[in-house]
Parts: C-alpha cells; sequence; structure tokens
C-alpha cells in the first residue's frame, strides 16, 4: 500500500470516528453501531498489512496524529457510552423493581 493510500485511510477512519462521537453525543446508538460496523471494516483494510515506519519525517507524524485523533475519539465515545448504558441499568432495574412489586400484590 502506497503512503499517501494509507494516509488517506487513517484520515477516513479519523472522519468515521469522527461521525461516531456525534451519533453517540446525539444519542443515536442504531447510527452509532451501524457506523462501528463500518468503521472496523476500514481499519481492517489498514491493519491487514504490517504496519511500517514511513521514512518521510512528517508523513509519520501525521500517520500518528491521525491515529491518536481516532485514539481520542474512542474514548469520547466510550464514554458517552457509559453514561447511557449506566442510565439504562438504572431504568432496567427500576422496571424489574416495578414487576416484581406488581407480583407481590397480585390478588389471586
Amino acid at each position: 500500500m502506497q503512503v499517501a493510500e494509507v494516509i488517506s485511510r487513517y484520515e477516513h477512519i479519523l472522519a468515521a470516528s469522527g461521525e461516531m462521537t456525534l451519533a453517540a453525543e446525539e444519542n443515536r446508538w442504531e447510527d452509532l453501531i451501524n457506523l462501528e460496523i463500518a468503521r472496523r471494516d476500514l481499519i481492517n483494510d489498514v491493519t491487514a498489512e504490517p504496519a511500517t515506519p514511513f521514512a518521510d519525517a512528517a508523513l509519520q507524524a501525521r500517520k500518528e496524529t491521525l491515529i491518536r485523533g481516532i485514539l481520542a475519539a474512542d474514548e469520547r465515545v466510550k464514554s458517552l457510552t457509559a453514561t447511557w448504558m449506566a442510565e439504562m441499568e438504572g431504568i432496567l432495574t427500576s422496571v424489574h423493581a416495578e414487576r416484581k412489586l406488581a407480583r407481590a400484590y397480585e390478588t389471586g
């Protein structure tokens, strides 16, 4: 894979990561799942070949910057999904408690 193609692919992964972050910020969880699946394909394409440092230091720095951006976006999505998961757990716990109470007070 040519250097320019590798950089382009990392740029596409970063763009997809940004879309995932936006979806998570807007609570669009189905979109987030679909974006993650699409991004996984992009990542698989890049990682299918062995990673080798670029001879050009500027291009290597660009690649590293892109990777750091991808990782930062992943951390943001992880934080947002953790918050959402905690909210869902609270809702499910509440529903479970309501059902338990309803069963306890059912008249036979």
